[in-house]
């Protein structure tokens, strides 16, 4: 049985140990899941300072807690803290308390940056900006955004540029396509929806334009495969990649 099976038994034993004790039991198993440029030390120091400021996390399932953070260390994301790469939403499925894992907008500049893209950026369209997209012979597809006044005025949508090689690659979302994408998520009125709409409206415009970038990024494929879906990590499990975590896709039922 790994370390990370035996944590999880130990973890449903009667003397069931806390959040915090079968996290910090995990050390080793997230050492090899993490890349060489996020420390395991770091990561830990984090990820319980994490559990402690919020301890609802605690009563969640062991399995999509450690699933979320398995996940988190494949992609090389630090979990809560300023950052804002990595979320960890405690979340009612079908009546269980589960961990909702999100990538947040940070999260998602820190992997295409590590892969080489160039400027990324993602921009809030308001009321009164200028904004106009289309596609022609001399310019191929192309879009004018212009900016009127102060940041006050309502969101009207969001827009995401990245500069890859020569070429400039750009997704638009209107607002409601963003409210349907975040209403099909499995954390769609807690976390960072609920306390930061406008980094999680500027994540989901760049998460849509990862399907534009080159192939070799697979970290941002595979963040927008598990992001906002519960990973769910089972007893005597391998390691696995986080496309590869068992995702389950449920509604709020509670």
């Amino acid at each position: 049985m790994s370390d990370l099976a035996q944590s999880i038994a130990t973890a449903q034993a009667p003397e069931r140990r806390t959040a915090h004790d079968l996290v910090a039991s995990m050390q080793g198993e997230f050492a090899k899941a993490l890349p060489a440029t996020l420390p395991v030390e770091r990561f830990m120091r984090v990820a319980l300072t994490e559990l402690r400021q919020n301890p609802t996390l605690g009563t969640c399932t062991p399995e999509s807690l450690l699933g979320a953070l398995l996940t988190a260390a494949r992609l090389g994301l630090e979990v809560g803290g300023p950052r804002g790469e990595f979320y960890l939403t405690p979340r009612r499925v079908k009546g269980t308390a589960t961990v909702v894992p999100i990538v947040g907008y940070q999260g998602l500049l820190t992997l295409a940056r590590r892969a080489g893209v160039g400027v990324v950026k993602a921009f809030i369209v308001r009321e009164g900006d200028v904004f106009h997209e289309g596609a022609s012979s001399e310019r191929g597809p192309f879009f004018d955004f212009t900016v009127q006044g102060d940041t006050d005025r309502p969101a009207t949508g969001v827009l995401a540029v990245a500069r890859v090689g020569e070429a400039t690659a750009h997704a638009y979302l209107s607002k409601a396509q963003v409210e349907a994408r975040r209403k099909r998520g499995g954390a769609s009125d807690s976390g960072p929806w609920a306390t930061d709409w406008e980094a999680m409206a500027r994540k989901t415009a760049l998460r849509e334009l990862t399907k534009e970038l080159p192939a070799s990024t697979d970290d941002l494929a595979q963040a927008r495969v598990v992001d906002e879906q519960v990973q769910t990590y089972h007893v005597g499990s391998a390691l696995a990649a986080p496309a590869a975590l068992e995702s389950a896709v449920d509604e709020d039922e509670s």
